[in-house]
């Protein structure tokens, strides 16, 4: 069985495991009642930094009763023979991701992209920004990466129904 967990600790804690470790299992608790062991294990780090008082958001998945899954995702891909090609419309996230799906499946992916690689974009960016000048086809919402490459960041999702979030992360990091 599994757990959702969150903690919220002082930034001056985050060293101590022991603190850690209690405040986990009384989480577990809360939502467990029986004595089998638990493993924890990491989720995700965010910062509450508002009214004066550095504060970590902490998140963990507990495991009862079971072991945790591997901790990376094994990337494998059959052979695309050619004989299926799928055209992918963009080189964003959605297609990119759509690319890597489609390998997986052995399904080879042609992606047309109407933008310039990144390095380019980033001159034709700035030029919009500089000068006024925007090209049609290298701007802030064409090119490689799609429109997120010069986003501020702020583009996130608290909703479950979109998918494995932690999956995407795993994705970005082993690539």
């Amino acid at each position: 069985m599994t757990y959702d967990l969150s903690v919220i600790i002082k930034a001056q804690e985050e060293g101590d495991k022991n603190l850690l470790s209690k405040k986990l299992n009384a989480e577990l608790r809360k939502k467990y009642s029986g004595s089998e062991r638990a493993e924890f294990v990491f989720v995700k780090k965010s910062v509450d930094a508002r009214h004066g008082q550095l504060k970590l958001c902490l998140r963990y998945k507990a495991y009862v009763g079971q072991e945790p899954p591997k901790a990376q995702k094994e990337f494998s891909w059959r052979k695309a023979d050619g004989s299926k090609k799928v055209v992918i419309v963009g080189s964003g996230p959605a297609g990119l991701f759509a690319a890597l799906k489609l390998l997986e499946g052995g399904i080879k992916p042609v992606i047309i992209e109407r933008g310039k690689p990144a390095p380019d974009r980033k001159r034709d960016i700035a030029a919009i920004s500089v000068k006024g000048i925007v090209d049609a086809d290298s701007n802030y919402c064409f090119g490689e990466g799609g429109a997120g490459t010069f986003s501020d960041g702020k583009l996130y999702t608290r909703s479950d129904k979109r998918g494995n979030i932690g999956e995407v992360l795993q994705t970005f990091v082993h690539f």
